[in-house]
């Protein structure tokens, strides 16, 4: 069992180390573009010897690469041992959360309709009272 954990421990550090290098490899990457940029850029990787920039929108795509060869440059600089000689950007939108559905309503009884008709007429607030008479217009027809 001290083993497994060990394992596991081992690899959520290296997890760690990962997670750190890419923030410190995306915050270079940052640090060359202008502010109102900055923020869009959301990641940033190697495939071969390309420098691939992950921008969150196609329209901060068409400025960022306004600013391709600077960053290509300091990477270049900062990393030469990755051989980097072109970029590629890739768009990566951010999902919007899901929309809530909406309850689906029911119909109240004709029972039900009656028992909301009684309670209205004894209420004393306007808007609840309102509010009772229509939902007690919804009711099924009663069946004969």
């Amino acid at each position: 069992m001290k083993a497994l954990l060990n394992k596991q421990s081992a690899t959520l550090a290296n997890l760690i180390e990962e997670a750190q290098l890419y923030q410190a490899l995306l915050q270079v990457g940052q640090e060359a573009l202008p502010e109102v940029l900055k923020p869009h850029l959301v990641g940033v990787g190697f495939e071969q010897n390309t420098l691939i920039l992950q921008i969150d929108d196609n329209l901060w795509s068409t400025q960022l690469r306004f600013f391709e060869p600077n960053v290509l440059a300091i990477y270049q600089q900062h990393f030469p041992h990755l051989r980097l000689q072109r970029t590629q950007i890739r768009v990566l939108p951010i999902s919007e959360p899901p929309r809530p559905k909406r309850a689906v309503a029911t119909t109240p009884s004709a029972q039900d309709a009656e028992q909301m008709q009684a309670i209205a007429s004894e209420i004393k607030s306007p808007g609840l009272k309102k509010a009772l008479e229509r939902l007690s217009q919804r009711a099924e027809p009663a069946s004969e």
